[in-house]
């Protein structure tokens, strides 16, 4: 059991690694794209950066269920295993996040407007930029909606301890996202009209006070909670499944012909 166990562990420290790498790449893809946005020209690498984030999230799921292993078999590199795979997933979402915001829908406000401006080229209709920020944030609001409500939620403890891990690096970029709604919504009105509004006026019109921006918090704290109990109950369950295995080992393997000597005290344990 041992054995096994530590080629669980060479196993999680070789294909962390890996995955570390696969996540090197798609965030060096992913500056060298947004360095292209922030000079006006048009991003070259958002496939690779996408297939790269795809391939890490693949290998995380694995990790997760193999750190479920040692952690099971009370492997004492366990929780040390667990705390790698963890920080890899907490990057994954975090490039992600980055890549969603950025990348996906199209280029950052602030810099293509000022590239813009500063080189002589069109300058974007009134609402064209900060529409687009702003489609930006409600994609990614709503891919986040559709990912928690067609999120499973796992039928034995690997799975749930898996779900549960990675909700909780969900749970931590939906909480950051507070910051990004913030900064659209401050970029509502500029004194200098920003966009080319005069003075005061709203750049976003009636869309900003229409559109769901606020992140989706209460579902992902919802989930979460029920996550957590789900994980407590899964594990208690599992924890009474082992002790009944381990009793019906037993009884299989008593020996229970009269000249067992034991037979008395077996007599007793069952009073």
């Amino acid at each position: 059991r041992l054995e096994r166990l530590q080629r669980v562990v060479t196993k999680l420290q070789m294909e962390s690694g890996l995955c570390e790498e696969q996540l090197n790449q798609a965030d060096a893809l992913l500056q060298a794209d947004v360095r292209l946005l922030a000079a006006g020209k048009a991003p070259q690498k958002a496939a690779e950066v996408e297939r790269d984030l795809d391939k890490a999230d693949t290998m995380i799921r694995v990790l997760f269920n193999d750190v479920q292993s040692l952690k099971d078999g009370r492997h004492p590199q366990g929780e040390q295993m667990y705390r790698r795979v963890y920080r890899l997933h907490e990057r994954l979402v975090s490039i992600r996040t980055e890549y969603n915001l950025r990348l996906k829908s199209g280029a950052p406000v602030t810099a293509v407007t000022a590239v813009s401006v500063a080189s002589g080229q069109r300058r974007p209709e009134p609402d064209e930029a900060p529409l687009r920020y702003l489609q930006d944030l409600l994609a990614w609001v709503e891919e986040n909606q559709r990912r928690m409500a067609t999120a499973e939620w796992g039928a034995d403890l690997p799975t749930v301890e898996t779900h549960l891990g990675a909700h909780r690096g969900l749970h931590r970029a939906i909480e950051e996202f507070r910051a990004k709604v913030e900064r659209a919504r401050a970029d509502e009105v500029r004194p200098l009209g920003r966009w080319g509004h005069p003075g005061g006026q709203s750049v976003w019109g009636e869309d900003m006070a229409a559109a769901p921006l606020c992140p989706p918090q209460n579902s992902s704290k919802s989930r979460l909670r029920h996550l957590e109990s789900l994980h407590g109950f899964v594990s208690a369950a599992t924890k009474e499944l082992l002790w009944l295995s381990e009793r019906e080992e037993e009884e299989v393997a008593f020996d229970w012909s009269h000249h067992n000597p034991a037979m008395a005290a077996k007599k007793e344990s069952y009073s």
